[in-house]
């Protein structure tokens, strides 16, 4: 198709509030219009009449309040919902964001109070399994703002499994004005301060165009949808859970797609995670698919070996595993606290010598694992047991995380994205 070749922009630096851009245009009489970001530069783009002069103006990665109207932001936990109550489940809200990607460009993004959506019948998400997600969460503060908990890394990340499976790219940008925008529509649904919770978002991209050989789709659908929740475990960290190292199962090959978060990587899991729960463990634990010998990551959490003695944060190095936002996170305040971080093979039977073992994930932030047991050929097991309780260590990797995401200790890293 043809399109009109728009005039000249002129560009400002990545910031992390797209309302700060929205601002100077409404100050700026001369301007012709705001054009959502295309290309896989992490800018924002303004274009102006021909007869606007072009400027030029740089701006740092910070966060920008701007006092107009157009960061008006209602307040949090207004709707009518039992804050005390929230568990991990969907629940319904007002709106999920939607934004279509057609004839080489995305389209402008809308608010949807439906909770369905057409699909084609020939989408490649459907036959193919074309489709990523992320996970990420937004957190009332004592003042009353609503604040998104790193939402820039779960744009690179949805970018990094999208083009392993050749999906277009989500500008940066894009895709935290996005989350904003939806969390901003739905604020009354964001638990309020002291309650513990959260409002969870779930971007998906998939493939929404028809193909029936194997081919990436013409056409991509963008959502977000949003779900206040509670803490995964009444009381906020849960006792030590006890996990079953899984032998019957891979989760990944290792050239495979272990590193994306597409969404086959999750059905795979549910036939050997539901016969742990049978047995009685809560979590898997998988091995690397080629020997078996080295951990990998549990069944949706990254997996951290505690050596208090030596001061150590181990976690496994593996182009099978998912990057987890969270452990990321956790790495960097262990390093704060004097702790050394290492990212490497971890031997089976290194397990032994773990003082805590965590499952870390965005849902959970950390699950304490206080037992790992593996069953041979014959059915005989073997058990790696770890801290009985919740250990020092990961109580307070935790409690400095959560400090954080409430906004009740200072945010050294600049994690918080404030939504406006």
């Amino acid at each position: 198709s043809t399109h009109n070749t728009p005039p000249p922009p002129f560009k400002l630096a990545t910031m992390r509030s797209l309302t700060a851009a929205l601002a100077l245009l409404l100050t700026t009489s001369t301007c012709h219009g705001f054009v959502a970001p295309t290309s896989s530069h992490n800018t924002i783009t303004i274009t102006t009449t021909p007869s606007s002069p072009q400027l030029k103006k740089q701006q740092p990665l910070s966060r920008l309040h701007v006092a107009t109207d157009i960061n008006a932001v209602g307040a949090p936990g207004t709707a009518d919902l039992p804050w005390s109550e929230l568990g991990f489940e969907f629940r319904p809200t007002k709106s999920h964001l939607r934004m279509t990607y057609r004839d080489g460009k995305w389209q402008e993004p809308e608010m949807v109070e439906s909770p369905y959506i057409n699909v084609h019948i020939g989408a490649t998400a459907l036959h193919y399994g074309q489709a990523c997600f992320e996970g990420l969460k937004a957190f009332a503060h004592e003042d009353g703002s609503v604040n998104l908990f790193r939402p820039d890394e779960n744009a690179k990340r949805i970018n990094r499994s999208g083009q392993r499976v050749m999906m277009p790219e989500i500008p940066v940008e894009t895709f935290i004005k996005a989350c904003n925008d939806v969390v901003k529509d739905n604020v009354a649904y964001v638990p309020p301060y002291g309650s513990g919770g959260a409002l969870y978002l779930r971007p998906l991209l998939f493939g929404s165009g028809p193909r029936i050989g194997l081919q990436p789709a013409e056409e991509y659908t963008f959502i977000v949808m949003v779900i206040p929740v509670g803490d995964y475990y009444k009381g906020g960290l849960a006792a030590p859970v006890n996990g079953l190292i899984v032998d019957e199962y891979d989760r990944a090959a290792p050239k495979g797609v272990g590193a994306a978060k597409v969404a086959g990587n999750y059905a795979a899991d549910l036939i050997p995670n539901m016969a742990a729960k049978k047995k009685g463990f809560p979590i898997c634990l998988y091995l690397d698919a080629a020997t078996h010998t080295l951990v990998e990551e549990f069944s949706t959490s990254n997996f951290i070996g505690i050596d208090n003695e030596n001061k150590k944060y181990i976690t496994p190095k593996s182009a099978s595993v998912l990057p987890s936002i969270t452990n990321k996170s956790l790495q960097t305040l262990a390093k704060d606290e004097g702790m050394t971080v290492e990212q490497r093979d971890i031997e089976v039977e290194e397990l032994s010598t773990f003082d805590e073992v965590i499952a870390c994930g965005t849902a959970v932030v950390v699950t304490p694992i206080g037992s790992l047991t593996r069953f041979d050929e014959n059915g005989q097991e073997s058990k790696y047991q770890f801290s009985e309780d919740v250990g020092t260590t990961t109580r307070r990797l935790y409690d400095t995380v959560r400090n954080i995401q409430n906004g009740e200790i200072e945010d050294t890293h600049n994690w918080n994205f404030k939504v406006e």
